[in-house]
């Protein structure tokens, strides 16, 4: 185990002055900067190989050999962009990286079946969660003001569920009847945060990057930054470069609607918030799925009418 002090002396970096940025190192030499952090994972080599094997150039490479126990980076200096523009750049690179890395394989029916109890059991769970939170409350002769909103919104919660679970009755019945089922290699963790814009574009932190279905690239990036930039059209730009089949589409409304479990403490401020974003976000991700469904029905209809 070589420690950090070691390994920038094998490559001679000699910093003057340092500062963290979350998890990561800045390193300030006289000349360069670079970003230092723990390995993670041993096949980063495999790993990096293979996106360039598949012409994938929009990552750091590390400028160390991946045996020592860091990664060390070149410091890249971001363009400054509004978070909109940045992420319809990210909405190209990620289409790019799934396109590039796409395969196929047989469908596995109990991979499949473990997936759909697996979202069976969490809907069940939840509506028996919020049904017992509401027989609670109710029997209060006084609310708190987070039980009151609560319970003011209650049948959207309901309501949502309900329709998580169609949507899932409608994957599963769908893709039990395909014999194949799309792949790619997905980043796992992408977001505004692991995106470094500009002419020279690089994703950052493969740390949790796999093979499974694409969409959870694309759920990862929703949960994350719903709040604050327009889905819709960003996924428009997505779906234009890499279009989700049905199945894929239908897995990924259920994985974003199905909502979180509120959990009620003794901080009356921090309850409010949680009710208030769990029905914001509720009410964003409904209206996204109704759009989206609404756009492929009338595609759909323009098909029949030619």
């Amino acid at each position: 185990m070589n420690n950090l002090y070691e390994t920038l002396l094998k490559y001679n970096i000699k910093p003057q002055k340092y500062k963290y940025i979350n998890k990561a190192c800045i390193l300030y030499t006289e000349k360069e900067k670079y970003v230092v952090k723990s390995k993670k994972r041993v096949d980063k080599d495999k790993l990096y190989d293979y996106l360039l094997s598949r012409d994938f150039t929009f990552f750091l490479y590390p400028e160390n050999d991946l045996t020592d126990d860091y990664e060390i980076y070149s410091y890249l200096d971001e363009i400054e962009l509004d978070r909109d523009e940045k992420a319809k750049d990210l909405m190209f690179i990620m289409s790019d990286l799934h396109n590039r890395t796409t395969s196929y394989k047989d469908i596995d029916l109990d991979k499949i079946k473990e997936i759909y109890e697996e979202k069976q059991g969490r809907i069940d769970y939840l509506f028996h969660y919020y049904n017992d939170l509401e027989e609670v409350f109710m029997m209060k002769v006084y609310n708190s003001p987070a039980e009151y909103l609560l319970l003011r919104n209650i049948d959207k919660i309901y309501n949502t569920l309900n329709y998580s679970r169609f949507l899932l009755e409608d994957w599963y019945k769908r893709i039990t009847n395909n014999k194949k089922m799309r792949i790619s290699f997905i980043h796992n963790r992408i977001s505004l945060e692991h995106f470094i814009a500009g002419r020279d574009a690089k994703l950052i932190n493969f740390d949790y990057a796999k093979y499974d279905c694409p969409i959870y690239d694309y759920i990862y990036f929703y949960k994350k930054h719903y709040k604050e930039l327009d889905m819709d059209s960003l996924y428009q730009i997505y779906q234009h470069k890499f279009k989700f089949t049905k199945e894929e589409e239908l897995l990924f409304f259920i994985e974003i609607i199905i909502p979180d479990k509120i959990r009620f403490t003794n901080d009356h401020y921090n309850n409010c918030l949680q009710v208030y974003n769990l029905n914001k976000y509720l009410d964003t991700s409904r209206e996204f799925i109704l759009k989206e469904q609404k756009k492929d029905q009338k595609r759909y209809d323009t098909k029949e009418t030619k």
